[in-house]
């Protein structure tokens, strides 16, 4: 899967030559809003950053450096994140930026649990929420199979050939001075390693998905008549399956999956299904040790906030945004804020 270059930023690269940037393979940049819980600890370049990258068509995600002690405080710091970001409009994730030694002597339980309770909230109010942590947080200070594969991972690892955990983003780089036009103080460098879909797929692209989900509805309808008593061990893309006992269909070996997940089937081939979670493929599982969820439909609500894509959307309801569009009989490229959305997941 390509990867895409990005830059992370803060009040640290001072005020940046947007224009410049603009001119730079910078796909990216993640930008630290704010830390802390206290007034006053909004990053003081946070607003100019966005603004700036937005203008410049730029896709966006924030962090927030953490000094959270307890859950307590963690709930604390996403309010206060989510107040520090009103009047925005992001295209990538929220990051929890957990790497503060006073949070670490917390322990293991408690980092973990300050790390849920912020992602939970972030994610309750919209948004993509993930972490922002080094190979030896992973390993030592937390609870790893509680929050990979939950939450999305921006994985701080640097002089290496390649992330050793999946990730979605990667930082490789740190303290660079002068690698990016338009940044004269040191910057870090990223990677996105996940593929989203896009808005620009051609009309002949729309048509051939469209029909697919016409085909899709129909062997749905079937399957509800006659069907229903479907042997359930049978798996096809797209069930949603969760995990009895997460065996790796080809080593044998115990896989590190967090056990009240529900993945998505990406692949079946014999008595081996590929699972994951939006599209991105967290391990291979013997078929005996899966189980399909049956999965009663609901109807959302949706409002469009400026600046929202519907692939972006699409993402927060484990769907497509071809579904979304025909659901609503639009046009895919076609959205405008205020609008209401109608979505069946």
């Amino acid at each position: 899967m390509a990867e895409k270059r990005g830059i992370d930023v803060s009040y640290a690269q001072g005020n940046i030559d947007f224009d410049k940037i603009s001119k730079e393979e910078v796909t990216f940049a993640i930008i630290r809003s704010s830390y802390g819980w206290q007034s006053g600890q909004k990053d003081s370049k946070f607003d100019r950053n966005i603004k700036g990258f937005q203008s410049k068509k730029i896709p966006c995600g924030v962090y927030h450096y953490s000094y959270a002690k307890s859950t307590a405080d963690a709930l604390k710091e996403a309010k206060y994140c989510l107040s520090c970001m009103k009047g925005h409009t992001l295209e990538l994730p929220v990051f929890y930026d957990l790497e503060n030694s006073s949070t670490a002597q917390t322990g293991k339980r408690t980092c973990t649990d300050i790390a849920k309770t912020f992602c939970d909230y972030i994610s309750k109010a919209g948004y993509r929420a993930g972490i922002y942590m080094n190979p030896n947080w992973l390993e030592n200070y937390v609870y790893k199979d509680e929050l990979l594969g939950k939450y999305e991972l921006w994985l701080a690892q640097w002089n290496v050939s390649q992330p050793s955990y999946n990730c979605s983003f990667w930082q490789y780089k740190v303290g660079n001075s002068g690698a990016v036009s338009g940044i004269n103080s040191d910057i870090n460098l990223d990677y996105m390693l996940t593929e989203t879909e896009q808005d620009t797929d051609t009309a002949e692209d729309t048509e051939e998905n469209t029909d697919k989900e016409k085909d899709e509805n129909q062997n749905e309808e079937h399957s509800e008549g006659e069907n229903d008593k479907q042997d359930q061990t049978e798996f096809q893309v797209g069930d949603t399956v969760k995990v009895i006992d997460p065996i790796d269909g080809d080593s044998g070996q115990k896989l590190t999956i967090y056990p009240n997940e529900r993945y998505k089937v990406i692949e079946v081939s014999g008595d081996r299904v590929v699972i994951g979670i939006n599209g991105k493929m967290i391990a291979a599982v013997d078929v005996k040790n899966l189980e399909k969820v049956i999965h009663q439909k609901k109807t959302y609500t949706y409002i469009v906030r400026p600046g929202d894509t519907l692939s972006g959307i699409a993402s927060k309801y484990d769907t497509t945004y071809q579904a979304i569009a025909k659901e609503n009989d639009i046009t895919p490229n076609l959205i405008y804020g205020g609008q209401i959305l109608h979505i069946t997941v």
